[in-house]
């Protein structure tokens, strides 16, 4: 029930309760046998031993522990070794990944209230909050944290801080009075909720809600109910997974059953069959995405982004929406004079350049009449209101310190909701001169004004609040005996102040690159329209007719309207928790990856169902907690850095995968073509997994570090359903396949009618598909240009590790006791110059495919 809708005395007796005596112990016994302890959670959650064995039941990871028993098998314990590395850290990212929702519950523990005051029998006591139940008359003093949501029946200047569960940090003033009409959390000012902070005042109210049942508990249910979806490249590994695990069962089965048919030995077949099934594996796979995403986590880490989970590093490449707060990524976070109103003067703050007399004069009483400090220009005290007039007298060359010695303060009427001002009196020689700054009707009220003076600043005033600035007048006077300070009046109006929190230097270009690279920004905020709707246009968020809705009106739409016109709306004002989970769910429904901003309690819901959470560094423990990301110095313009960073992520994966999964292809065709015309088998086991162990793994450790292509920001977010190999990936391994097999198969059947001897065909076989890879890793590493246009050596660690897997696969070769080892031949310069023709056909197919997509985008 809308507790706030009701008067105090319906709320009374709907819980049965007396406001001046409070509950009696026989009802507190039978309401906590009712409504149970006031805790958000006693749920203790899993266990860490099980949430880390569930990590071990995904498709990958059976697949790899089956190939490293088969490794173990055939004594090959270096493969079994980096596969037993692969599985470690999936399971330990994946564990990570999982413990983290466990966490944040305790986290939000941390908002209980131990201790509070009650009245009960008529007298007051101090409790455990815990012991609350509804009907309950609770004492708030300042300071307090408020142990329960309650209707409150009387207030002395009661301010409430409620950013745990709104996000605005500034300070709600309460009343008693009875609220009509649907209100937000922020806008129901005769309620308080459990985990508020106390600012001012004094408060009673009526518990109307304890536990799971009050707002907060809400948050905390709602981010344990939000199921923690897949990223993409999760959902698309275990996809590739389920295929490649049917690939090796297959190969496994078939080759080993068409060499028995064959004739072939079991002591050859056998080996050879697991050594192919180990090799379509690709194993390295986990490692070189774990080095790749650590690799984007340490450039993001550069840019004031950090990531806190691997996976999620990749995630923001695929970011298609970004669902922003106002307050600290948009904006600077502080309030700061925007514009000054005098009887001469109308201009933006930052347009003045010579201070004249009246400006002097606006800023001179805003200095006097302020309690803020600032000192050296460094350490800053006060509200934020009075540190942005400072600041602008600081900026002005005003000197503070010496104008508040040489005009003393002698009396005071200080700022209360109720009088919206504040009056100060000063020693002035032998007069007093008298400041008042505030809202500008009552200021208005106690000057002495022309018609038309009261109609100009009237007029500036409401042209100031339309752009959603705050506006303080400032009026003043210098009397010889000022008498009661309280009833001062005829005093002079200097001028308006408007106030806003000022946009961050680089939002606007942050926004026409997200922008640029195909990314919806959308503004989510618990403010008011106004304010929300200009600093949305300043940033450049372009708002349609329409395109601004509350929250109030978001719970009037069903999901399936809502998700229909989701897309038409840039601005969200007035939210709550749950509209914002409303807000990311319609837009996932629209198959967009969701990276959501937010720094306070009431975020942690969104945060954890958006596909990518980002808490800002000044946000709560809670949002850090429940995030994926933190930007550490709050601008929005990390993120876009980091969104680069995350396409790099995937791009380089996605070129490992080619990498490592084209060879393997090669291996298995070319054998079970020799089983089916009859030769002998062209590769032995120990061949077979040294090419999968060596001559593969350099270059792809090599490709981890491979930095982003220019166009990476021009290019439109890839889709979420987009598999993790497109077709231009799959047409480039079958290419590669394609050439490498007819090639190899070609020669391998010549050599052998020319009666070639066995052992010097397999070492020109191994030496092929060994050597080979080392060139086309050139043309994988761009599959946005050709090969001639773009710089071969610019990653060097790629031409480091090319080179030495050049030079270790010539030791194989050349180098008797690796010869016996591996069962090779010395190769003479005829036979180099067959393997690497056949390297260069290769690279001129994958070029060929890669210039036919190119065009086939540009058309």
């Amino acid at each position: 029930m809308d507790m706030h809708r009701l008067s105090v005395e319906k709320v009374a007796d709907i819980l049965q309760t007396n406001i001046k005596n409070g509950l009696n112990n026989s009802n507190v016994k039978l309401r906590q046998k009712k409504y149970g302890l006031n805790i958000i959670s006693e749920d203790k959650g899993q266990s860490m031993i099980a949430v880390f064995c569930r990590q071990f039941l995904s498709p990958l990871m059976f697949i790899l522990l089956i190939a490293a028993f088969l490794s173990i098998a055939i004594k090959e314990y270096s493969d079994a070794v980096v596969i037993g590395i692969a599985v470690f850290l999936n399971v330990i990212i994946g564990f990570v990944q999982e413990w983290k929702a466990e966490r944040v519950a305790l986290k939000l523990k941390a908002y209980e209230v131990p201790k509070c005051i009650v009245r009960r029998n008529g007298e007051i006591f101090s409790i455990d909050a815990k012991n609350l139940v509804p009907g309950d008359i609770v004492i708030l003093p300042s300071g307090s944290r408020v142990p329960a949501d309650m209707r409150l029946f009387y207030v002395a200047d009661f301010r409430v801080e409620e950013a745990i569960l709104t996000g605005e940090s500034k300070a709600v003033v309460k009343k008693i009075d009875l609220l009509s009409g649907e209100k937000v959390v922020g806008d129901r000012t005769n309620m308080a909720y459990a985990g508020t902070y106390v600012v001012a005042g004094k408060a009673e109210g009526i518990v109307v809600a304890i536990g799971k049942k009050t707002q907060l508990g809400e948050i905390a249910n709602l981010v344990v109910k939000t199921k923690d979806e897949q990223t993409p490249l999760q959902k698309q590994i275990k996809h590739l997974s389920w295929i490649l695990g049917a690939i090796m069962v297959s190969v496994t089965g078939f080759v080993f059953v068409l060499g028995l048919i064959k004739g072939v030995s079991l002591k050859e077949i056998l080996p050879v069959s697991i050594a192919l099934a180990v090799a379509a594996i690709p194993e390295g796979l986990l490692v070189a995405m774990t080095v790749v995403l650590a690799i984007g986590m340490r450039r993001m880490l550069k840019r004031k982004a950090l990531v806190r989970h691997l996976v999620a590093a990749e995630t923001l490449g695929s970011v298609s929406v970004i669902c922003t707060d106002k307050t600290g990524t948009l904006t600077q976070g502080k309030m700061a004079v925007a514009h000054v109103v005098t009887r001469e003067n109308d201009f933006a703050f930052r347009q003045i350049k010579d201070i004249s007399k009246n400006v002097n004069e606006l800023f001179l009483a805003a200095t006097l009449n302020n309690d803020a400090q600032l000192i050296d220009h460094k350490q800053r005290v006060g509200l934020p209101t009075e540190l942005a007039l400072l600041e602008a007298a600081y900026h002005l060359h005003i000197d503070i310190e010496k104008e508040r010695l040489q005009y003393p303060r002698i009396a005071e009427v200080s700022f209360s909701s109720d009088l919206k001002y504040m009056v100060t009196a000063h020693q002035l020689d032998h007069k007093s001169r008298v400041i008042m700054k505030g809202a500008q009707e009552k200021v208005f009220e106690k000057c002495s004004m022309s018609d038309e003076e009261k109609k100009y600043f009237q007029l500036k005033a409401n042209e100031m609040t339309q752009k959603g600035l705050r506006v303080l007048a400032i009026a003043s006077k210098d009397f010889d005996d000022i008498g009661d300070i309280h009833f001062v009046k005829d005093l002079k109006c200097i001028g308006l102040v408007g106030l806003q929190d000022p946009l961050r230097e680089h939002a606007v270009e942050t926004i026409r690159q997200l922008k640029k690279a195909g990314i919806k920004v959308v503004l989510v905020t618990g403010d008011h329209k106004d304010t929300a709707i200009n600093i949305a246009r300043g940033a450049g968020i372009f708002i349609r007719d329409n395109g601004v809705m509350s929250g109030l009106e978001l719970d009037k739409k069903s999901d399936k309207d809502f998700i229909d016109i989701i897309k038409n709306i840039d601005v969200f004002v007035r939210v709550e928790p749950r509209h914002k989970i409303r807000i990311v769910n319609a837009w996932q429904k629209q198959n967009a990856a969701v990276a959501m901003t937010g720094d306070g309690v009431n975020d942690a819901p969104a945060l954890k169902a958006a596909d990518i959470g980002v808490a800002l560094g000044s946000g709560s423990d809670v949002a850090h907690e429940i995030s994926d990301m933190v930007l550490l110095n709050n601008d929005l313009s990390t993120i876009t850095a980091a969104v680069k960073e995350g396409r790099t992520i995937f791009d380089n994966i996605r070129k490992i995968i080619v990498y490592l999964l084209a060879d393997s292809f090669c291996e298995i065709i070319l054998i079970v073509g020799a089983l089916l015309v009859g030769m002998p088998m062209p590769l032995l086991a120990v061949q077979i997994l040294w090419i999968n162990l060596a001559s593969d793994g350099l270059p792809y450790l090599a490709l981890t570090v491979e930095p982003s292509e220019p166009e990476i920001m021009s290019e439109q977010p890839r889709k979420k359903t987009e598999s993790i190999l497109n077709t231009e990936m799959k047409t480039i391994i079958f290419i590669i396949g394609i050439i490498t097999d007819i090639g190899l198969f070609g020669l391998y059947w010549i050599l052998y009618k020319f009666n070639f001897d066995l052992l010097h065909i397999r070492t020109i076989i191994f030496t092929a598909l060994a050597i080979d890879s080392f060139f086309y890793v050139f043309s994988i590493r761009s599959i946005r240009k050709n090969i001639f246009r773009v710089n071969l050596f610019k990653n060097r660690w790629l031409v480091y590790s090319v080179v030495l897997g050049i030079l270790i696969q010539v030791a194989v070769v050349y180098i008797p006791f690796l010869q016996k080892l591996f069962y090779t031949v010395s190769l003479g310069l005829f036979e180099w110059g067959i393997i690497l023709g056949l390297a260069l056909v290769k690279i001129v197919g994958i070029e060929f495919a890669k210039d036919w997509f190119i065009i086939k985008k540009k058309v």
